[in-house]
């Protein structure tokens, strides 16, 4: 992800009315083998949480929800039906006024549902809370801290890296301007190139198949061939460097976080002005960069608690 990224025209901040069109938070995170499916993890029929016998509306609603979400990818309003155990008039009736609140978005010509832009709106605030008041973002300020740098925080979102979390470096006159919420591009990006290095193959693919390739800078990478075989440093190495690839004169440094399921989640990114970190010299901050992003692979596996 670019961590080293500022706003432009290019990379617009977030905009609730104007996203449609984009996928789920997690539209970058696949199951590997040995997880479970999401079959298995939504409730199921005959369940206590969503049975026939006596769930609430509430109840039924939020499995709508929740298995849409989870299956990742759009579904026909009977296999929700079928896997809930619920009536097919009911589930026509919850997807209709979940459209009409922006939960759920069926395009015009298509049966199938899929996350609505409000649905998206509201992961990517949980998400946003959950860095900004949780252990967290004192790793981010802890990095920052240790590095001298400004650090952020990012993941896919559609075919996007979002910012959700963000610590700027203050003793520094010069700031890039970028803010939570900024989206950049995947292909000449740190984090964009982590995760395209680091989903699974299939996902990657559909990723790759969609790039156009734009050359941001002199130093933006723009053939399949020339990417590959950045994704195959990136894989070896466990670090992505953005050289001056999105922003001429900003360098940045990055590495992978992971879910429980070992699963590619956020990236942890290192910006600053080449004059500052030259490409050489981001490598210095390795080590304290791969200790954040194992803090943050533990913070989503188990967060601690608070009052």
């Amino acid at each position: 992800m670019k961590s080293s990224e500022k706003s432009s025209p290019r990379s617009p901040a977030r905009s609730a009315p104007n996203r449609a069109n984009k996928s789920n938070i997690t539209e970058g995170i696949e199951q590997d083998s040995d997880a479970k499916s999401p079959d298995s993890i939504i409730a199921a029929p005959g369940s206590d949480a969503l049975g026939k016998g006596g769930a609430s509306v509430f109840a039924r609603s939020f499995g709508v929800l929740e298995y849409v979400v989870r299956i990742g990818r759009p579904v026909l309003p009977a296999e929700i039906a079928d896997h809930l155990d619920l009536p097919k008039p009911t589930v026509y009736r919850m997807i209709e006024q979940f459209e009409a609140l922006g939960f759920l978005y069926r395009p015009f010509s298509s049966r199938r549902i899929s996350v609505g832009p409000r649905l998206n709106d509201l992961a990517f605030d949980i998400l946003r809370y959950s860095v900004q008041y949780a252990p967290r973002r004192q790793i981010l300020q802890g990095l920052v801290d240790e590095v001298g740098e400004t650090c952020n925080i990012g993941t896919l979102e559609g075919g996007q890296i979002v910012y959700f979390d963000r610590v700027e470096a203050t003793r520094w006159p010069l700031r890039l301007n970028f803010h939570i919420g900024s989206r950049v591009p995947l292909h000449c990006t740190a984090i964009g190139k982590l995760f395209l290095a680091f989903l699974p193959d299939a996902r990657r693919t559909a990723l790759l198949k969609r790039l156009d390739f734009v050359p941001y800078t002199a130093h933006t990478l723009t053939t399949p061939a020339a990417l590959e075989d950045e994704l195959v440093r990136i894989r070896h190495e466990r670090l992505s460097v953005d050289r001056e690839e999105y922003l001429a004169g900003v360098v940045c440094i990055a590495a992978p976080v992971f879910n429980a399921r070992g699963e590619i989640t956020a990236g942890v990114a290192i910006q600053a002005p080449a004059a500052r970190m030259p490409v050489t010299d981001a490598y210095r901050h390795r080590v304290a960069l791969i200790a954040a992003a194992r803090s943050l692979t533990d913070s989503f596996i188990t967060t601690p608690q608070s009052d």
